[in-house]
């Protein structure tokens, strides 16, 4: 059985899982709906601002020195995204959607959503070859792989419009990469990875610190390969500056505007007091802790003695420089959304010590970790974040923010370290059965289905459009996973 085979069905799996269960709700927050803006200017004007967010009254950025409005994201976040929206224009066109009618722009941009599918789907292929080459057999890959596809948060990100999915693809190819010794391609990802979300670079030197430790390779070549990765991090942090440059006038100024949840601009949007409070975030609140959103993570803990000490320590650099740099962050929560959102691109890079040869695991532990896991994903994906989380004015209970009277220069909405995901939700009338667009259970097909029964423009969308993606998706879904069965099948005999 040829690897690189399963890993292609492994991604074909998840590309179908990931977009049968897409949200396709691009407007929610600005993360997604700005983005989603940028990709629709960049092929209808060939730039990345965002007029449209002014005309809708929703404007989360700052004007540039050239009059025009700009997302505060990194330059590749929409680029990504482009050809996904291309076949959404295609697919719009076939269904006889005219660019004129409103509905056009929920069609095209939930099916442009569909890029964080291929992103996290990316990502878990990544994983399988990685996984094989740390010397994991067949079947450790492929349940490996399943459970951080279908039993981890890395689902949940697959299925909304933020860049996280497409970090950790890159990520997990540069992982790939270097463990094949090509130091070149590796580099080139890092370096997009630090073009999609800036702060996504603090991860970077634990590729650095992995490459210098492998003394099994010459030290000249560890040189030249760390100094590579060096490269393409200085080249990410110029590129960065200089569109900050470009869009305002200043290498510094990213284009955050603060006035929605502090009363003052921040004096700095990192504070080593705030760390503790951070910490507790990730790591044991129950909507945020990294390992009851991930918990096949768990896995990996029990293969550090057996893991190879250059991967444990770029893999240890990695995660303490994420959780002291985000659990240090005005938002370590990262804003509206499910789980540890700021660390989710490093996910399937924490679960490669599971990779490394070892005892068998219990059976019981992997059926707990998939168990937990796959119950959080199929809430989260099932219920808009938005409408788990949303803000309201009497922050009355338990809720997903607490309102404090804060220092000068920092947030007044602080995360509430006691919030329980999915709780308000599924108490609600709104869910699951909800007749309202943008409610009920998150899947796009069912969101069009109530599009086309409650807006009068919406009934231009054909009735077989959302039959159509739920068979033709299933139907790749069942292929890929019947494939897989085979071919596992036929090795074992």
């Amino acid at each position: 059985m040829k690897v690189c085979r399963v890993t292609l069905w492994i991604f074909l799996l998840f590309q179908a899982l990931y977009a049968l269960t897409s949200s396709g709700n691009a407007f929610r927050v600005p993360d997604e709906f700005e983005v989603y803006y940028q990709v629709e200017h960049l092929v209808d004007a060939g730039d990345l601002s965002i007029p449209q967010a002014l005309s809708t009254g929703r404007f989360f950025g700052r004007i540039g020195v050239d009059g025009k409005p700009y997302a505060p994201y990194g330059p590749l976040a929409a680029v990504l995204s482009v050809p996904h929206h291309l076949v959404a224009r295609g697919a719009a066109w076939i269904a006889g959607v005219p660019r004129e009618n409103l509905t056009w722009t929920f069609l095209v941009s939930g099916l442009t959503m569909l890029s964080a599918s291929t992103a996290a789907a990316l990502a878990v292929a990544g994983f399988h070859r990685a996984a094989t080459t740390l010397g994991a057999s067949p079947s450790a890959a492929l349940l490996l792989s399943l459970m951080l596809g279908g039993a981890s948060v890395l689902w949940t990100y697959a299925t909304n419009f933020y860049s996280e999915a497409w970090q950790a693809a890159a990520f997990t190819w540069a992982a790939v990469f270097l463990l094949e010794r090509r130091v070149a391609p590796a580099s080139m990802l890092l370096a997009v990875a630090g073009l999609i979300k800036v702060t996504s670079l603090v991860f970077v030197p634990g590729f650095l610190v992995a490459v210098l430790m492998d003394r099994s390779v010459p030290v000249e070549r560890r040189l030249r390969g760390a100094m590579a990765i060096g490269a393409a991090l200085a080249m990410a942090v110029l590129i960065h500056l200089a569109w900050n440059n470009f869009r305002f006038g200043d290498l510094f100024e990213v284009g955050y505007n603060w006035g929605e949840t502090m009363p003052e601009p921040p004096a700095r949007a990192f504070l080593l007091s705030e760390l503790p409070r951070g910490l507790a975030v990730l790591l044991l609140s129950p909507g945020k802790a990294i390992l009851l959103w991930a918990p096949v993570l768990i896995l990996s803990l029990t293969r550090l003695r057996s893991c190879p000490r250059p991967l444990l320590a770029g893999l240890a650099t990695t995660a303490i420089a994420g959780l002291l740099f985000y659990g240090a962050y005005l938002f370590p929560e990262g804003g509206y959304a499910h789980g540890p959102r700021h660390l989710v691109p490093i996910i399937p890079l924490l679960l490669l010590p599971a990779a490394t040869p070892g005892p068998p695991w219990r059976r019981d532990l992997v059926t707990a970790c998939a168990a937990v896991g796959l119950g959080v994903a199929l809430l989260s994906v099932s219920i808009s974040f938005l409408q788990d989380q949303a803000l309201g004015n009497d922050f009355q209970g338990v809720g997903y923010y607490e309102r404090i009277d804060p220092a000068p220069g920092r947030v007044w909405n602080r995360y509430n370290l006691g919030y329980v995901p999915f709780v308000r939700t599924t108490r609600s009338s709104e869910w699951p059965s909800s007749s309202m667009v943008g409610a009920g259970v998150d899947f796009f097909p069912l969101h069009l289905i109530r599009a086309r029964a409650a807006i009068p423009a919406a009934r231009v969308i054909p009735g077989w459009l959302p039959l159509m993606l739920f068979v033709g998706w299933g139907a790749l879904l069942m292929a890929s996973a019947v494939a897989l069965r085979r071919q596992f099948l036929s090795r074992s005999e």
